[in-house]
């Protein structure tokens, strides 16, 4: 049906109504009028006004006009801009708005919004001393929500219920609702803590879910709380997964260990399969409680080991590495409550003795961190003692070796022990493992070149000198070794990368360290080193850090070769023909 079909189809619906009501009175023709203006039908009131007006002689009154201004709380036919027309018409009629006619307008502006209107009305109400009825303060408070002026609306809702005025319910729930909308948690869960407070009995579900999604995505405890103790604990309300996850987050920030708990056993008695996130969350919730209760934290990577899932990663340890490194004596008792939790059967992951191993390294107590080590074995389940020799990974090895860097002295024999270590029980290196590698070697002989500057003797500063660029010199073997074996499954396959050869590389600040230090005694491998890390920086690696820093790199080696030497640095094409000594295997290292 086309609009004007559609207007012409209106045009008669309302003739044949207007005929009807010939042979009422015109009483009862006033009477309908004011129903028609209640429910909004804009169309018919404006058809029975002519109608009166015409036909029955009636001249243009208050009356009418309250009614054809009241029509318009039709969200869809009506419009502030109209009562602005009959408020003009009336003025020119020289009729005066009575107090029917300011409410009337109240109601209206109520659902199309003009600030301007409604402040006029109450100023002309204000100095007509009208008094403001309890409806239409309820429509002043619906206007300034819709227009977004939350405090002002606020401020009038407070006043009411100071004046001991009967709240509307509607009124409350449009609150709540659009508060929600705007993100203003805290004032629609006070509304509803008030409601829930006085024993309102009729608030709906949907108002109950809508404070709780947005309460629980604000991370807002007290209004979370509140509806899952008195609407899911009691099965009025049961939030999705997703919205669970909100609240299980909002435990966790709020450090409330008991919610926490309900929304796990919620989600399982749902069949919800858990992910690491959740277990994350409910570590946290454990850390962040009044106490802190790290026993039950720890207990959680033990449960995530029981459960069909991978092993815990280190992302999953963060919060309780933050928390142990934060108070550094607990680390001890943490490695006491994971033996006590061994003794009682419990299945303890790596990545929990992994967290003990990176506080201690983070400590720079190499020897405790050692110690722990050396105790992993006993943490083998008792079905797998004979089959499993330890549960140390890839990850245990490369903390530990970050400790042997950290370490005052660096501890260069200990890292070759852990290479010998880590080869005799088959543990497959990584690319970082053989970059800490290098920087043990290069901190370890930087350390020895420092020392002999502050030596005294003559002896004992060739002998510190010799070590320290002994050092180096496997420091840059491992560095061909690196690259060697990259792509490959024999870690202990010793070779030296051919020309053009560009495997595994070391992080972008490990190959500047190694190239300036190289260049600090003079050697010529230092060009070596700068060649390879441009050429793979060339082709996108080291994370693009080449392109950007590369330059300063080169100019830091010519100065560290000129600081060693007296001359300039050599070229690309003397870097090139530089010949390397023989890279020996990892494994040599270790012997």
């Amino acid at each position: 049906m086309s609009p004007t079909q559609r207007a012409a189809h209106w045009h008669q619906q309302n003739v044949r109504e207007v005929q009807a009501l010939q042979k009422e009175p015109t009483p009862y023709l006033y009477t309908r009028l004011r129903t028609l203006a209640f429910k909004g039908r804009t169309r018919k009131c404006r058809y029975l006004v002519e109608y009166i007006i015409k036909e029955r002689k009636e001249k243009p009154n208050v009356q009418l006009y309250n009614a054809l201004i009241l029509s318009n709380v039709s969200h869809e036919d009506g419009g502030a801009w109209r009562v602005s027309d009959y408020l003009d018409e009336m003025r020119e009629a020289g009729l005066q708005p009575e107090v029917g006619t300011c409410h009337a307008v109240l109601k209206v502006v109520a659902v199309h919004p003009d600030h301007l209107l409604r402040a006029d009305i109450l100023e002309y109400m204000r100095t007509r001393w009208y008094q403001l009825s309890e409806e239409g303060a309820h429509d002043v408070a619906a206007g300034l929500l819709r227009e977004g002026l939350f405090e002002q609306a606020m401020h009038r809702i407070e006043g009411m219920q100071r004046a001991g005025i009967q709240m509307q319910a509607w009124l409350l729930d449009m609150a709540v609702h659009m508060l929600c909308t705007a993100g203003e948690v805290e004032e629609a869960y006070r509304i509803m803590r008030q409601r829930y407070d006085i024993g309102e009995l009729n608030i709906s579900r949907t108002l109950w879910y809508t404070l709780l999604d947005t309460g629980s995505s604000y991370r807002h405890h007290a209004s979370t709380a509140l509806i899952w103790n008195s609407q899911v604990n009691t099965a009025y309300l049961n939030p999705t997964s997703c919205v669970c996850l909100n609240i299980l987050t909002t435990a966790a920030k709020a450090g409330d260990a008991v919610l926490a708990t309900d929304v796990f056993t919620h989600l399982s008695k749902r069949g919800t399969a858990f992910t690491p996130a959740h277990y994350q969350l409910l570590i946290d919730c454990y850390l962040a409680a009044s106490p802190p209760d790290l026993k039950r934290a720890l207990s959680i990577l033990t449960i995530m080991a029981l459960e069909k899932m991978a092993d815990p990663s280190p992302a999953e340890t963060r919060s309780l590495y933050l928390h142990l490194r934060s108070q550094p004596s607990l680390v001890a008792e943490a490695f006491t409550i994971l033996r006590a939790l061994r003794a009682e059967d419990r299945k303890v992951p790596i990545a929990a003795l992994n967290l003990i191993i990176e506080c201690y390294v983070e400590q720079k107590n190499l020897a405790e961190a050692m110690k722990v080590y050396k105790l992993i074995h006993t943490f083998i389940p008792a079905s797998q003692v004979g089959t499993l020799k330890t549960l140390a990974n890839i990850e245990t090895f490369n903390l530990l070796l970050r400790g042997c860097r950290l370490a005052n002295p660096p501890d260069e024999a200990l890292a070759s022990f852990l290479v010998s270590e880590l080869l005799a029980l088959r543990v497959k290196p990584t690319a970082l493992t053989y970059d800490r590698l290098i920087l043990v070697f290069v901190q370890a002989g930087t350390h020895a070149l420092e020392s002999a500057k502050r030596a005294n003797a003559p002896a004992m500063v060739e002998a510190r000198r010799k070590k320290g660029v002994e050092l180096l010199d496997w420091a840059f073997r491992h560095f061909t070794d690196m690259q060697a074996v990259s792509g490959t499954t024999n870690p202990t396959k010793s070779a030296t990368p051919h020309e053009g050869s560009l495997g595994w590389m070391p992080r972008f600040g490990t190959v500047e360290r190694l190239a300036v230090q190289l260049a600090e005694v003079g050697d010529t491998r230092c060009w070596d080193v700068l060649q390879t890390g441009e050429d793979h920086g060339a082709k996108g690696g080291l994370e693009h850090a080449w392109e950007a820093k590369g330059k300063w790199v080169r100019r830091n080696v010519e100065e560290a070769w000129r600081g060693a030497t007296g001359e300039d640095g050599l070229t690309r094409g003397d870097a090139a023909n530089a010949e390397p000594d023989e890279a020996k295997a990892v494994a040599a290292a270790a012997a």
